[in-house]
């Protein structure tokens, strides 16, 4: 078997689809639910600019590809439509419990700029994935 071949078959089954999303989500729920001040979060921000319009194109990153790992979950369980649908509802669900949750983090607050950055980022990759390069994330039926 070649290592193409091998790495296809690996990528396509649920299981290493599911340890990615899961990976994903674990990391996002750690930056946005960390104290604000000499935090992960607040480093890596810093790291790109430290600017709002920064923190927010971090944040229509994070869950741009955490839409695009839950709708490669759901794609192995589901029909490609319903796992999309499904995979938007997850990304915007995320956003905003996590969003609601900095409210009670310390040095942490809820901000709009936030939360819509958030949703952009699910609602782009929910847009990327109809295309045809999102059918690569799909497993053969």
């Amino acid at each position: 078997m070649s290592r193409r071949s091998f790495l296809l078959r690996v990528t396509r089954h649920p299981l290493p689809r599911w340890a990615a999303a899961l990976a994903w989500t674990a990391l996002v729920c750690l930056l946005m639910l960390l104290p604000g001040e000499d935090s992960l979060a607040e480093d890596t921000s810093g790291f790109f600019g430290g600017t709002d319009m920064t923190d927010a194109f971090g944040h229509v990153l994070l869950f741009g590809i955490l839409t695009a790992l839950w709708y490669a979950v759901l794609a192995c369980h589901l029909a490609p439509a319903p796992a999309l649908r499904g995979a938007l509802v997850i990304g915007v669900a995320c956003g905003l419990l996590l969003e609601l949750g900095q409210g009670i983090v310390p040095e942490r607050g809820l901000s709009l700029l936030d939360l819509t950055a958030n949703a952009l980022g699910a609602l782009a990759s929910f847009a990327a994935l109809r295309t045809p390069v999102g059918r690569l994330l799909a497993p053969p039926r």
